[in-house]
C-alpha cells in the first residue's frame, strides 16, 4: 500500500478509537455529572442522531460534488473543538445539559459527514485493485476501535472523571485531521447533478431497497431506546463501576468481530436472505432473557 493509506489509516484509528470513547463518557457525563434522567438520557440521544437524519442524505449529495479530503479535516477538526468545550466547562463549573446537546448536535453533523467522505476518498490513495483490501483494512480499524474503545473509555471516566476523558476524543479528532491533512490525492469532483429526491425515488420505489430502509429505521429507533436503557439500568440503577460499563459495550464488538468473520461461511451456507432473517430472530432469545433476569432480581 502506499504511504498515503498508510496515513489514512493512521487518521482512520485515532479517529475511531476516540469515537468509542466518548460513547461511553458523553452519556456518563450527563448521569453522573449533571444527573440526567431518562427525559434528558432521551434527548441527549436524539441530538446525537439528528445530524444523520438531517444530513446524512444531503451530504452524499454535495460530497459527490466536493474534494474529500477538505471535508474529512474540517469534520475533524469541527468535532475536536467542540468537545473540548466540555472538560472546559466542567473545569469552571459551567457545564449544562444544553451545551452536551449542542455538542452532540455538532458531532453528529461532523461525523455524517466524515462517514459520507471516508470511503468515497478511499479510491483517491489507492489503485481499483488495491481497493477491497483497503476497505477490508479500514473495516478492521473500525471493528477493532469498537472492540477496545469503551473499555478504554470506562477506564478513563473512572480515572479521571467523564468530562476529562473526553479530552482523549477531542485529541484524537486532531491528531486525525493533523494526519489527514499531509495525505497527498488527487481527487477530481465527479460534478454529477444526482438531485436528493431523485435517489429518494429510487430507493422508495425499489420493493427490496424500501424495505431494508424499513427495517433499518426500525433497528436505529430501538437502538435509541437501548442507548438510553443501558447506563441508567447498568450505571444507575445496578451501580456498575464505568470500567464495567464500558468492557460490556466492548462486547458488542467482539460479537461485531465475531460476525464479521463468520458471515462469509454462513452467507455461503444459506444464502443472504436467510442470512438476514435468521439473524433477526436470534436476538430476541437474548432480549427475552434480559428481561426475564431483570424480572427475577425484582
Amino acid at each position: 500500500m502506499t504511504p498515503a493509506f498508510r496515513r489514512y489509516v493512521t487518521a482512520d484509528a485515532f479517529s475511531q478509537s476516540g469515537t468509542q470513547v466518548t460513547r461511553v463518557a458523553l452519556p456518563l457525563v450527563a448521569l453522573l455529572v449533571l444527573d440526567a434522567g431518562p427525559f434528558e438520557l432521551g434527548l441527549l440521544s436524539a441530538a446525537e442522531m439528528i445530524g444523520f437524519l438531517l444530513f446524512g442524505l444531503p451530504a452524499g449529495v454535495w460530497v459527490d460534488r466536493l474534494r474529500r479530503k477538505p471535508i474529512l479535516v474540517t469534520a475533524d477538526v469541527l468535532r475536536a473543538v467542540s468537545l473540548a468545550s466540555i472538560p472546559i466547562a466542567a473545569l469552571f463549573d459551567a457545564l449544562t445539559l444544553a451545551q452536551l446537546y449542542a455538542v452532540a448536535v455538532i458531532v453528529s453533523i461532523g461525523t455524517a459527514f466524515f462517514d459520507v467522505a471516508h470511503l468515497s476518498f478511499l479510491p483517491s490513495i489507492v489503485t481499483k485493485e488495491q481497493l477491497p483490501k483497503g476497505i477490508g483494512t479500514l473495516e478492521s480499524v473500525r471493528s477493532l476501535a469498537v472492540l477496545f474503545g469503551p473499555g478504554l473509555g470506562g477506564w478513563l471516566v473512572q480515572a479521571l472523571t467523564a468530562p476529562i476523558a473526553i479530552v482523549a476524543d477531542a485529541v484524537s479528532y486532531m491528531i486525525s485531521a493533523t494526519v489527514l491533512a499531509t495525505v497527498k490525492a488527487e481527487e477530481t469532483p465527479s460534478g454529477g447533478r444526482v438531485s436528493l429526491m431523485e435517489g429518494l425515488r429510487y430507493v422508495l420505489g425499489h420493493p427490496i431497497l424500501r424495505l431494508i430502509g424499513l427495517v433499518g429505521a426500525m433497528n436505529m429507533f430501538i437502538n435509541g431506546i437501548w442507548a438510553i436503557v443501558q447506563p441508567l439500568y447498568l450505571v444507575d440503577e445496578l451501580g456498575v463501576s464505568a470500567t464495567a460499563y464500558g468492557l460490556m459495550i466492548s462486547g458488542a464488538g467482539a460479537g461485531g468481530l465475531l460476525g464479521a468473520l463468520l458471515a462469509p461461511r454462513v452467507i455461503a451456507r444459506f444464502g443472504h436472505g436467510p442470512t438476514m432473517y435468521g439473524t433477526a430472530v436470534l436476538i430476541i432469545p437474548l432480549n427475552v432473557l434480559v428481561a426475564f433476569t431483570r424480572g427475577v432480581q425484582r
